[in-house]
């Protein structure tokens, strides 16, 4: 941020800054600051409810899902406890970011090796479905090949499903892996360099996103006691709240107000978007601009965190199923 004195006023330029801690409490009041224990509250209750199901599931639950169970779980308290940390260290917020990001990828193998393990192994599942239950016409992707029609089960249509979901934290791993570098390196070029790698990213998760769907329409209607298209809702809604959530907020907040008086910056975003925006601004606007910049951030975390909480009590409700009870 560049900051000249000029006839009493301050020329802000918004491009490629991220506040420091000190800019950053400058800018807390006390409404800010009672967001930010909300937030560390939500974040304490779903770290809470994490422990309590963790513990249902290693008493009740089967042995050979607790793990992986208790891993698909975690993701709620993880993106809490990061949130906080985000808030309360700006520039952090990419690495918080791509840890949140990299698990739910990992999470997402887990939950088809969770999968296969509910049905007893991919030769259990090939022997128990002898009708087409077998179909690629399934969102996101089900318009570009509607000619497809619906197959039996084999070994090489579960090889392409696993291929496609474990993909995920591969290449999503390598592509953030590349971005923090250049974050770390080259943070002036960052929102340019960014645009690159938009397009592998959104790709490889539309592919993924794809191959869970197969995955999950294909097992669901022959195990409805395992409350599958539920366990996927609540780990897909995670990605949405996380990545699509803040591109809707900067698409309005950009509309409203193209100026620093209103700013979206990116660790308000999340998104790795940055908007040029060059302003004359007061002294008095100057501390009213970090204050906007605290409020719209702490207000993102907040929304987020109530959200992961939700989404944390709906999940413990279904990973009750299976349990050892039910089976005996």
């Amino acid at each position: 941020m560049t900051i000249v004195a000029e006839d009493g006023g301050i020329v802000i330029d918004c491009t490629n800054r991220l506040p420091t801690v000190q800019e950053y409490l400058d800018g807390i009041t006390i409404p800010i600051a009672l967001i930010i224990a909300a937030t560390v509250a939500l974040s304490i209750a779903t770290i809470s409810i994490f422990f309590k199901n963790a513990y249902h599931i290693l008493h009740r639950a089967p042995k050979q899902f607790k793990t992986k169970s208790v891993l698909l779980l975690a993701i709620y308290p993880l993106v809490t406890l990061f949130s906080v940390v985000s808030i309360s260290v700006p520039k952090s917020f990419f690495l918080c970011d791509t840890v949140m990001h990299i698990y739910f990828m990992i999470c997402a193998y887990i939950l088809f090796s969770l999968c296969m393990q509910y049905v007893d192994g991919e030769d259990a599942l090939i022997k128990s479905t002898d009708s087409h239950t077998f179909s690629m016409r399934t969102p996101p992707l089900c318009c570009c090949i509607p000619l497809f029609k619906r197959t039996p089960i084999t070994k090489n249509r579960l090889l392409f499903v696993r291929a496609l979901i474990m993909q995920l934290p591969i290449v999503q791993s390598a592509l953030f892996l590349a971005l923090n570098v250049v974050f770390v390196e080259d943070y002036s070029n960052f929102n340019r360099i960014i645009l690159y790698f938009v397009p592998l990213i959104v790709a490889s998760i539309l592919l993924g996103v794809w191959g869970l769907n197969i995955l999950v329409r294909m097992i669901a209607p022959l195990y409805s006691d395992l409350k599958l298209m539920g366990k996927y809702f609540v780990l897909q809604a995670v990605l949405i709240l996380c990545r699509i959530q803040p591109l809707i907020i900067a698409a309005i907040v950009s509309g409203a107000a193209l100026d620093c008086s209103f700013p979206m910056t990116q660790q308000v975003q999340k998104n790795g978007m940055c908007f040029w925006i060059t302003r004359r601004l007061t002294n008095e606007n100057y501390y009213y601009y970090h204050s906007l910049v605290a409020f719209v951030l702490a207000i993102f975390q907040l929304c987020l965190c109530f959200e992961m909480m939700i989404l944390s009590c709906w999940a413990s409700q279904l990973y009750k199923s299976p349990s050892i009870a039910a089976q005996g």
